[in-house]
């Protein structure tokens, strides 16, 4: 959907400049997730997040996600993650599905996020009110295939 814009940036993403570009006059669709940072997990007050990532290999899955989503539901998608310190509130991953139809706009949206979590080398760092940091544990990397 667009090649102008970074698929990993330092610090919080911003959905305004994802949405700029002119939709498409076949999509009648538009489906959209964006992530931010809570101020709460498992009970802990949450005072921020950083986001560490394996750059080259991230934003090379990204784009493969991007690719797999457009061929596998037949819409357009672009896909981008923060990496860095964001604070509470911040968007830390947008999903941005155009389609001709809701049914696969959602299906890709779903999709994306997904295989993000599951494929896309990035990890959370949780940084709490009490001053303690502690990474979040996460799951062995699948291929976007395998998603």
């Amino acid at each position: 959907m667009t090649d102008t814009l970074p698929r990993l940036r330092d610090g919080a993403l911003n959905l305004a400049e994802w949405l700029a570009a002119p939709a498409p006059a076949d999509c009648g669709a538009l489906a959209i997730f964006a992530g931010t940072v809570r101020n709460a997990h498992e009970g802990r007050a949450v005072s921020g997040m950083t986001y560490h990532g394996h750059r080259p290999l991230a934003e090379a899955r990204l784009r493969e996600i991007e690719a797999t989503a457009a061929s596998r539901y037949n819409v357009r998608v672009a896909v981008a993650h923060a990496l860095g310190e964001l604070g509470i509130g911040d968007i830390s991953v947008i999903v941005v599905v155009r389609g001709g139809h809701r049914i696969e706009a959602f299906a890709a949206c779903r999709w994306a996020i997904d295989t993000i979590k599951q494929a896309v080398p990035i990890w959370k760092e949780e940084h709490y009110i009490d001053g303690e940091a502690r990474f979040l544990e996460g799951t062995p990397l699948k291929s976007v295939e395998e998603s």
